[in-house]
């Protein structure tokens, strides 16, 4: 991959790769600074949205069996997670 800063010290390269990875992923680019908290909560908001309809849905085409065994997986992760 290309370094576009070219040594330079105004941090034009750095906000412009910026820009071009934001636009990529579909985010603006305020995501990638703590200034914008809002926008990082919102974005966190969307994909947890998101996930969660992706779960919903494999939890509707799995039977019961599989379902409760992605489940106790999700729990187990997550207490390991919260620890």
């Amino acid at each position: 991959m290309r370094d576009n800063t070219n040594g330079s010290d105004d941090g034009r390269g750095v906000r412009n790769a910026l820009t071009r990875i934001s636009a990529a992923l579909g985010v603006p680019a305020a995501a990638f600074y703590d200034a914008d908290a809002d926008a990082v909560a919102h974005l966190r908001r969307e994909q947890e949205a998101h996930l969660l309809g992706l779960v919903r849905a494999y939890l509707q085409e799995v039977d019961h069996e599989h379902a409760q065994r992605f489940i106790a997986a999700v729990r187990a992760l997550a207490e390991a997670e919260v620890r």
